[in-house]
């Protein structure tokens, strides 16, 4: 069963292929990336490598061919992901895939009109009328987000701003999230299916600063402010309000708009979702964020 995995260069897609390699022979994994130099050290190990961009269908059609199952791990570009994820869905269907297994994101349901999951509902959306098999990962926010560039922006300004309340949302650890695709992609069973790949616990934007605070042992504030004053914040860190290109600000790799609409909704509750998938697919909970944050203390107290 041959496995195609898109953005095999990037953090999920590399630490999949690394995961799958443990599982699978090297050449039933086609790896794809839109610079596929970065894929030497997958290549020299026998795996398939070949140029692909969600901007170029063709390039997907190609990429694809031979392949069962394709990884979709969704593109970075807020409002074209839409287009871009389903033209990708097409041509692998044209190119034979059989099963599609798509990286999408906890809460994304028609009501929820953050970006991030406008983006993903409509993927998956367009997954379902395909006429392929399809798994959905919805899987919750990165813990690696939080701790990569909120925390250090928290600590060494000594404010967090937020504007999600006593909103509250499940945190893990990406890891956990490449764990459960690997588990879909390697056993039988899960065509057609939905997972919400979240962790055991609910946290507000307040305790989290709280913890940096606690695990750093410097001051930090939180700061409860509006959405207006969110994007005054975010625009004097220089971050941009539209996702025009990709970019990364002090870990920060996205735009406000995407933020604030994120912040808007968890302040309405639609990101308070806490299941058991992970353990039901991996056969063990997931890593508490408690735990990720004490993995990464001392780092975080060097801050």
């Amino acid at each position: 069963m041959t496995i195609l995995i898109t953005g095999a260069s990037g953090n999920f897609g590399s630490r999949a292929v690394r995961e799958l390699l443990r599982r699978v022979p090297a050449s039933d994994l086609i790896l794809i990336s839109r610079k596929p130099e970065r894929l030497a050290e997958f290549a020299r190990a026998g795996c398939t490598v070949r140029p692909g961009d969600f901007d170029a269908p063709e390039s997907i059609e190609s990429a694809a061919r031979g392949a069962h199952q394709m990884l979709l791990i969704s593109g970075h570009k807020v409002g074209q992901r839409i287009r871009q994820h389903g033209d990708a869905i097409e041509a692998a269907k044209r190119a034979g895939v059989e099963h599609v297994v798509y990286t999408s994101y906890f809460g994304s349901t028609a009501e929820n009109t953050a970006l991030v999951c406008i983006d993903h509902y409509g993927t998956e959306q367009k997954l379902k009328a395909s006429g392929l098999a399809w798994t959905a990962l919805r899987n919750g926010m990165y813990a690696n987000s939080i701790v990569d560039a909120a925390f250090p922006a928290a600590i060494k300004s000594g404010r967090w701003l937020s504007s999600t309340r006593d909103g509250k949302v499940s945190l893990i650890d990406r890891d956990d999230c490449i764990a459960c695709a690997v588990a879909v992609l390697t056993s039988a069973g899960h065509e057609n299916r939905l997972y919400n790949i979240t962790g055991t616990e609910l946290w507000s934007f307040r305790e989290m600063a709280e913890l940096a605070s606690a695990v750093s042992g410097k001051p930090v504030q939180y700061v409860d402010v509006t959405d207006e004053q969110l994007y005054a914040h975010l625009d004097s860190m220089g971050i941009p309000r539209t996702a025009a290109q990709e970019f990364n600000i002090d870990g920060y790799a996205w735009c406000s708009d995407d933020m604030v609409s994120y912040e808007r909704e968890v302040r309405a509750g639609r990101f308070a979702i806490i299941s058991h998938d992970v353990s039901a697919l991996l056969g063990r909970e997931p890593k508490s964020f408690h735990a990720f944050v004490s993995e990464r203390s001392a780092a975080l107290q060097r801050l």
